[in-house]
């Protein structure tokens, strides 16, 4: 309760409640002071006992805000969302290529309070119409959900609109990869790697790091005297520590470290982060003869290979940096030869069973007494 600022307004505003009356209104001055002493007055008029009609109401000032300020449009809560993703989210370049490629036309000048769930599940029609597979359909969905989240908390919606569009159910089928590379397929690949992009292949087998957190890795977050890689900025924004094994440190050690470049991973003609290694990747999986495998794979390959090895799934979510254990199943699945090798263990508890058994039967038809 006090004086507030919302989004799109350079005035403060008053937020204020004593009993059963409230007042919420603007100031009109940019000025904090002069907001102090206009609240002081009002909240005066409310201890008081005046009615909001005396200060020139007819009705509750939330409701006359409601019916005199004119809408939120779609434009402007996609600017302030922007503004808001920018430093916050790890997904901002993402939600900054969707958000003008797939709202800001379709809903341009849109008030906001016109949203409802069959304005969604349009979206989602047209978008199964252009053939989007319904993992992106569902992201396009998601982001919009959030959005108007954001929304209510910034008031720039009630709660009735945010309503109507969680009611939109996400698309099933939406497949889950889970492409991983054996133990000969990884030797294979990090072989065939350029000399630039081998290491690179070796830090995301090694510790699961996201694309974007080795492209980004720095040489102050690693620690090579005690073996840690430290990663500040996450896509779930918490610090995540990783254990550098053997392999890896000697990989790192190994590396031309120059003072002019603080980057663990960098183009020596320009001294700056890789940002794209798809073609020589993809040149790498090729001679490897390695067919439907993507970078983000060796993220599940380094997953897949701890649980086989029998790590537990929390040390696992611990090491992916997963908020929700459910997120850690994806990469939890495991190869079928290692599958058949766990049944296998059963084969031999059912024999000696019925070996037991069926020595007990016979021993009782030798001797009936």
């Amino acid at each position: 309760m006090g004086l507030i600022r919302k989004p799109n307004s350079k005035y403060w505003w008053i937020n204020l409640k004593v009993g059963h009356k409230r007042i919420f209104e603007s100031t009109k001055t940019e000025n904090k002071k002069k907001a102090q002493e206009i609240l002081s007055i009002r909240h005066a008029e409310l201890l008081s006992g005046k009615s909001t009609a005396s200060a020139g109401q007819s009705e509750p000032q939330e409701l006359k805000e409601k019916k005199e300020t004119k809408p939120y449009t779609f434009n402007e809560l996609a600017e302030e969302y922007l503004n808001w993703c920018k430093g916050r989210q790890a997904s901002y370049n993402v939600k900054k290529y969707i958000i003008p490629k797939e709202f800001e036309k379709r809903f341009k000048g849109m008030p906001l309070n016109k949203f409802n769930s069959i304005l969604i599940e349009k979206l989602q029609t047209e978008c199964m119409a252009k053939n989007y597979k319904p993992a992106y359909t569902n992201k396009i969905v998601t982001i919009l959900k959030h959005m108007f989240t954001k929304a209510l908390e910034w008031d720039m919606i009630d709660k009735a609109t945010l309503e109507k569009i969680r009611k939109v159910k996400l698309l099933k089928g939406e497949i889950k990869r889970l492409r991983y590379l054996s133990e000969e397929e990884a030797e294979r690949l990090v072989f065939n790697c350029e000399p630039y992009l081998r290491p690179i292949v070796i830090t995301a087998l090694n510790t699961g790091m996201r694309r974007g957190e080795i492209f980004g890795l720095t040489w102050d977050r690693v620690d090579l005297k005690n073996r840690i890689i430290l990663l500040d900025k996450t896509k779930n924004g918490e610090r995540r520590e990783i254990p550098i094994n053997d392999t890896l440190h000697k990989t790192l050690s190994g590396l031309v470290r120059r003072l002019d470049c603080k980057y663990v991973f960098y183009n020596p003609k320009t001294l700056k982060p890789f940002d794209n290694v798809k073609r020589s990747f993809s040149s790498a999986l090729r001679k490897s003869h390695i067919l439907d495998f993507h970078f983000h794979d060796l993220r599940h390959t380094f997953a897949s290979r701890l649980v086989m090895a029998g790590v537990d799934l929390m040390t696992v979510k611990e090491l992916l940096g997963h908020k929700d254990i459910k997120m850690t199943l994806r990469y939890s699945h495991l190869s079928q030869a290692h599958v058949r090798q766990a049944i296998s263990v059963l084969d031999k508890k059912c024999d000696s069973c019925v070996t037991v058994e069926l020595n007990d039967r016979f021993a009782n038809r030798a001797n009936p007494y």
